[in-house]
Formats: C-alpha cells, sequence, structure tokens
C-alpha cells in the first residue's frame, strides 16, 4: 500500500517538473529561433570588434565551465547510490516519516538539483544567443545551442530516473523495523 502511494507521489512529481523542463526549453529554442531567424533575415556580418578575440575565449570559457558544473552535478545526484543516501539521511533526520511522506522530501531535494542542470544548459543556450547579439557572429551560438539542449534532452525527467525510489524506500523501512 505504502509504495503505491510513494509510486503516486512520485508520478505528480514528474508531471510537475517536466512543465518546467518544457517552458526552460521552449524559451531556449525560442531565444535560439528568433537569433537564428534573425541572422538569416539580416545576413549579418560579424562586427569588427577589437577585443573580439577575447570575448570568444571568455565565452568559451564559461560555456566549458557550464558543461562540466552539468556533468558533475549529473554524475553526483542522478545515480541510486545517491538516492539511497539522501533517503537514509531524511529517514534518520526525523523516523516519524511514513514512506509517502519520505517520498515528497525526496522530490523537493531532486526537484531542486534537477533544475539546477536544466538552468545551466539554459544559460548555456542564453550564453551563445548574447554572444551573437554582441557580435554577430553565430558559430558560437550554434556550438553552445546544440550543447545546451543536448544537456536539456538527455536529462529530461524520465520515470526510469526514479523508478526504483518506491522500492528504495520500502527496503529503508524493513531495515530500521528490523533494528528496532
Amino acid at each position: 500500500m505504502h509504495s503505491q502511494d510513494s509510486t503516486q507521489v512520485i508520478k505528480k512529481f514528474l508531471w510537475r517538473i517536466r512543465f518546467f523542463w518544457q517552458n526552460i526549453f521552449l524559451i531556449g529554442v525560442m531565444a535560439y529561433s528568433i537569433s537564428f531567424y534573425y541572422r538569416i533575415r539580416m545576413q549579418t556580418v560579424t562586427k569588427p570588434l577589437s577585443y573580439l578575440s577575447v570575448l570568444n575565449w571568455i565565452s568559451f570559457i564559461i560555456a566549458l565551465g557550464l558543461a562540466i558544473s552539468i556533468f558533475q552535478l549529473k554524475r553526483k545526484y542522478f545515480r541510486p547510490g545517491h538516492y539511497e543516501t539522501v533517503l537514509k539521511d531524511l529517514y534518520t533526520q526525523n523516523n516519524q516519516l511514513d514512506e509517502t511522506q519520505i517520498t515528497r522530501q525526496f522530490t523537493r531535494v531532486m526537484e531542486k538539483k534537477l533544475k539546477l542542470v536544466w538552468l545551466l544548459a539554459f544559460a548555456m543556450i542564453l550564453l551563445g544567443v548574447s554572444y551573437f547579439w554582441i557580435t554577430f557572429d553565430a558559430w558560437n551560438m550554434h556550438v553552445y545551442f546544440i550543447v545546451g539542449l543536448y544537456s536539456l534532452v538527455i536529462n529530461y525527467p524520465r520515470k526510469d530516473l526514479l523508478i526504483n525510489v518506491p522500492y528504495l524506500i520500502s527496503k529503508l523501512f524493513l531495515t530500521y523495523q528490523k533494528k528496532e
């Protein structure tokens, strides 16, 4: 019975955060599309800026930092071993909670991590768009858009990402009930 409630909490959670993901995705694609349309329509030429190469390197370093941050966050937080650690921490902080309440608290913790990854990917798209509007050099805009969009797509809030959480919670409760 409890794992069914946990499953329902996770389904509602996924539905809610998918809406956020879709908005981030749509805004990123629209920002790129408007810039790309302007580039094609106006046939822009790169502005002759004396600091263009410095700006190019700065944008590259920022983009690289964003990509590494996304990679590190994904590697650290989106794996079953981390889920188990978070669930144990939540249970030890308040062992009066039932499975549904722990699932809700777990989804709150994971929501912050997911949103951070998506916002970093969105920032990469906006970095490329901003670079284009400053310099009218479209190359970085295309590259940063592809990398940012790819990061958004591979970090889509899938059901299989959290499918083991009800099992982990049930296992956690069984483990702690045996100790008592």
